[in-house]
């Protein structure tokens, strides 16, 4: 793995953990590529050994961003989370009644109620007029 394919992978690992602002998180890590880029022979792992895990790096970043701004945007990923759950549970409704109606469809029980009279013993269906 080439240094900058390293540095790379270290920097997106720290990206997931940060809670704040795109603009914050883009300085941030900015920041952190350039200092990463100081030592440019080092593979992922002894970039890990050497600075700290992503974990401990993203943790030292995130003492940096104010509360506000970490509560906002904590805000926003329980909302877009929120919309998500929506938005998968409105599909599952709308799959589940197309299933039940095309199965009633197919049987044909939907359209067509048929009844068995008893003193005749005629089928009766709702479409059917009355004599």
């Amino acid at each position: 793995m080439t240094a900058a394919k390293a540095v790379h992978r270290y920097v997106r690992a720290v990206s997931r953990r940060l809670i704040c602002s795109r603009a914050t998180s883009s300085r941030l890590l900015d920041g952190l590529r350039q200092e990463l880029l100081a030592y440019p022979m080092l593979s992922y792992e002894e970039l890990c050994a050497r600075i700290g895990t992503p974990e401990q790096t993203a943790a030292q970043l995130m003492e940096t961003i104010s509360a506000s701004e970490i509560a906002c945007a904590q805000r926003k990923r329980r909302l877009a989370l929120g919309l998500l759950i929506l938005i998968l549970l409105v599909i599952a409704v709308a799959f589940g009644a197309y299933y039940i109606h095309s199965q009633q469809v197919m049987r044909d029980d939907f359209y067509v109620n048929e009844q068995t009279t008893s003193s005749t013993n005629r089928v009766v269906s709702d479409g059917m007029l009355e004599d």
